[in-house]
């Protein structure tokens, strides 16, 4: 573990000495505030992005689609051709209990009634 230690210790050294030989650069005269208005433009991107609340979105689009429906509902003038639709469908129930296999059991009951009287 010694050795390891040794040898990152040594690496450290060579990269620091490699360092002190490089030239130093002088930083551009812009550089900072290039730098402030880059920071700048992303916390004003960060603020327009955070500033969408998933909440408020799902509300105004459950809203709108309410409202839409309510419209649709409301302001349906073909009410006549609703209410038949309706009709239809519950003629082809009452045909279902009408059909001649259930009459079989109609008749069983109106029999006894029938005996009763004679």
């Amino acid at each position: 573990m010694n050795s390891s230690n040794e040898q990152r210790s040594a690496e450290a050294v060579k990269t620091m000495r490699i360092l002190d030989e490089l030239p130093r650069i002088e930083p551009h005269h812009l550089f900072r505030a290039h730098l402030l208005q880059r920071i700048e433009s992303e916390n004003a991107r960060a603020s327009v992005v955070a500033g969408l609340n998933p909440r408020l979105a799902f509300f105004s689009l459950l809203l709108a689609i309410n409202i839409a429906l309510g419209t649709m509902l409301f302001l349906d003038r073909d009410t006549r051709s609703s209410m038949q639709g309706g009709d239809a469908i519950a003629e082809s129930y009452g045909d279902e209990y009408g059909s001649p296999a259930l009459s079989y059991y109609d008749q069983q009951e109106e029999e006894p009634a029938n005996r009763q009287t004679n």
